[in-house]
């Protein structure tokens, strides 16, 4: 693959293109597994959420997604060339999650329960994606 002009993300993440991973390209994945474990970390009923907090997590998730998206598309089309199942990823998840990144995201403040729900989705799915995209095991 070609190296094009990356782009910048929201939280100033950098876009790396599928042939910089192999050459070690800044994704910082200690500061992506923190987002995803404080996004996955359980709610007890009936305390509250601090929503600041919340939206702060939304949009670092939204922003390693954005990051890893077109790193993982790449890395499974090197792997699934002709598509097929990645650890039960297909295609049209990529799609779907690209899409899902335009929707309004839920307000923390007014809706908490809608909120862990979306966190919870988004930080599965952002846990698939730095799978994919820093997995070495599945080039042997």
């Amino acid at each position: 693959m070609t190296t094009t002009p990356s782009r910048t993300t929201a939280g100033a993440h950098r876009a790396v293109e599928a042939d910089e991973t192999e050459r070690g390209a800044p994704v910082d994945v200690e500061r992506i597994k923190l987002t995803i474990a404080d996004a996955l970390r359980p709610v007890v009923e009936g305390t509250s959420m601090e929503p600041e907090q919340a939206a702060a997590t939304m949009q670092l998730l939204v922003g390693h997604v954005q990051l890893l998206l077109p790193v993982a598309q790449a890395r499974y089309w090197a792997l699934r060339p002709h598509g097929g199942l990645w650890q039960g990823m297909s295609v049209v998840d990529f799609d779907a999650l690209e899409r899902r990144l335009d929707y309004v995201r839920p307000c923390p403040r007014t809706h908490p329960l809608n909120t862990a729900v979306w966190m919870g989705d988004m930080a599965r799915a952002c846990r698939q994606l730095l799978a994919l995209a820093t997995d070495t095991e599945a080039d042997r």
